[in-house]
């Protein structure tokens, strides 16, 4: 695949949780993943795992289809960023893996520096005190001077592309929220940093969607490459996990 093309796959656990399709998804995991669900207290939680790990395995084998769901193996980076192990594929692949109440999302891309975030948009959020805590300056200035739904969202926003970009560059959370400032607007996205902060914000593209009115996802990509963010959202590949 392209370097600066980035394959999103996303669905809606109610939309495919049929008879079937969670423990034909397990099957996909590895001794160590099925291990990891088994841990969760709440059925939901497990499930949710389960789908999101079975999506990413079958999201991969989508991109190099010579590769079969169960033969990939993955490990960690210094920040604790998963990376493939193996097989090793003509194109090296990266990804980054998302999951939120009832959502599950990963992207593909051949380019390491790439990172989606899906969050459950929650119209109970304070977002002024939690952008107070976490957030840039100039965010807070500009969900001050939003109304109340437009500052949920707005929130919302920044929220998932700042986990999207942290998730890009490899660093979870150890690079605080307040250290960089994204600007959204119809027509673009855009991101700034403090002046100690060694990144180029010309070097980076964005995107967000929503996948349903109670989720939204933030995809970040560090190419460097020019234009729109090439993205191609695919159907959701885990019913063929049950057939």
């Amino acid at each position: 695949m392209a370097d600066d093309r980035i394959e999103l796959f996303v669905g809606l656990i109610e939309t495919i949780d049929a008879p079937g399709v969670a423990d034909a998804c397990r099957r996909l995991l590895s001794i160590d993943e099925r291990i990891r669900a088994d841990r969760f207290m709440f059925e939901r939680h497990r499930r949710q795992y389960i789908f999101a790990h079975a999506l990413l395995r079958l999201g991969l084998s989508q991109v190099a289809p010579n590769v079969d769901p169960t033969d990939w193996s993955f490990a960690a980076g210094r920040y604790g960023r998963p990376f493939v192990a193996s097989p090793r594929t003509s194109t090296p692949l990266h990804f980054s893996l998302s999951h939120a109440d009832g959502c599950v999302a990963c992207v593909v891309s051949g380019h390491e520096a790439v990172g989606v975030d899906v969050e459950t948009v929650s119209r109970r959020v304070a977002p002024l005190s939690t952008a107070l805590r976490f957030f840039a300056p100039e965010e807070v200035e500009t969900l001050r001077g939003l109304p109340e739904p437009a500052a949920i969202e707005r929130f919302f926003d920044y929220w998932t592309l700042k986990e999207a970009y942290l998730k890009a560059r490899g660093f979870g959370l150890n690079l605080p929220l307040d250290a960089f400032a994204m600007q959204v607007s119809h027509e673009a996205i855009e991101i700034s940093f403090k002046p100690d902060i060694a990144d180029d914000p010309q070097g980076w593209r964005f995107q967000l969607c929503s996948p349903s009115p109670s989720h939204r996802l933030a995809i970040a990509d560090g190419s460097r490459a020019t234009g729109g963010l090439p993205i191609t959202r695919n159907a959701w590949p885990l019913q063929e996990a049950a057939e």
